[in-house]
């Protein structure tokens, strides 16, 4: 069996991106609450937000700031 590369570091803007600095991100994975098998690219790199539920999502977590 051939293991699935992840790459989400190679596209994850660090500066930009929301999820580094919310509680629900899990950095080992690049995934959440909200994304268990993976936050999408566009989450990432920050060209979109995630302050409102989206279609594409798991529940109803969004974006909450780290205490």
């Amino acid at each position: 069996m051939i293991d699935k590369i992840d790459d989400r570091h190679e596209i994850f803007n660090i500066y930009e991106s929301q999820c580094g600095k919310c509680k629900h991100f899990k950095s080992e994975s690049y995934s959440c609450e909200a994304y268990p098998d993976g936050i999408p690219e566009s989450l990432l790199d920050a060209s979109e937000r995630h302050n409102e539920v989206r279609k594409d999502q798991t529940g109803s977590t969004v974006f909450s700031p780290k205490d």
